[in-house]
């Protein structure tokens, strides 16, 4: 598996980093982990093709995980179009979201783009839940994260490796049990050090935890504020994880 790290930001505006956004190749498979503002734009200049997803994982409907989703649908869209380069998009796109998400996923395309495409668009509700892709096994998990709607983090299992990734949530046991001997977890570190009592977030030294109790092997930090800087984060987490910390940077591409 191969990850690309299209948006390391969170919900405030930073010039360093788009919002959330993580590209995992797996085989022909190419999976998006959720599409903030700005991730259409990163494709282009991180070598890879928005044309070529073949699976969407929203892990909650913020802004800031979901803003970018109807631009993609619409750009592959155009581009199956003679306007776009008379494209050929033949593979059905699959999109995958939390309880709640189809009834999301409608109002947009009603709002935004009522027009049908001409490929074939899946979606599906995930709540703590398996599925069996070809050459890869998904599963999902419950965060506790807002109570207005729900949040998941999604578990990917293929070529042999396990990366999970949490979306937002805060500190539990469901996350910790979760990501058990995951090899890389891609956790969100969104709370300053100081903060050491988050709600529905996570700071480093939380995420920390999550990686030693679970037996992580590899932990990467994303969804950063940058109140932080990178080495402060990563001497207050290497007191805690005993494994590799990646404190994640846009463009940045991580073998798994």
């Amino acid at each position: 598996m191969k990850l690309t790290i299209l948006g390391s930001g969170a919900a405030l505006f930073n010039p360093k980093r788009v919002a959330s956004g993580h590209l995992l190749q797996t085989g022909e498979n190419l999976i998006l982990l959720d599409a903030g503002p700005g991730v259409l734009r990163q494709f282009n200049k991180a070598g890879a093709d928005y044309f070529d997803l073949t699976h969407i994982f929203i892990s909650h409907t913020h802004a800031d995980h979901l803003s970018d989703l109807m631009p993609i649908i619409v750009s592959i869209f155009v581009r199956t179009l003679a306007l776009g380069g008379s494209a050929v998009r033949k593979k059905p796109l699959t999109i995958i979201g939390p309880p709640g998400f189809k009834k999301v996923y409608r109002f947009l395309r009603k709002a935004m783009m009522p027009e049908k495409e001409p490929f074939k668009i899946q979606v599906f509700e995930m709540a703590s839940s398996r599925k069996k892709f070809d050459n890869f096994k998904l599963e999902s998990n419950i965060t506790r994260h807002v109570e207005y709607w729900k949040s998941v983090s999604y578990k990917i299992q293929a070529e042999g490796k396990t990366l999970v990734y949490s979306g937002d949530t805060g500190f539990c046991p469901e996350i910790i049990d979760f990501c058990r001997g995951a090899d890389v977890l891609l956790l969100e570190g969104t709370v300053p050090i100081a903060w050491e009592m988050p709600k529905g977030h996570l700071n480093p030294q939380f995420a920390a935890d999550i990686a030693q109790l679970s037996g992580a092997k590899t932990l990467i930090l994303s969804h950063l504020y940058d109140i932080d800087t990178p080495s402060e984060i990563k001497s207050k987490v290497a007191k805690i994880f005993h494994g590799k910390i990646i404190i994640a940077k846009d463009l940045e591409k991580i073998n798994i």
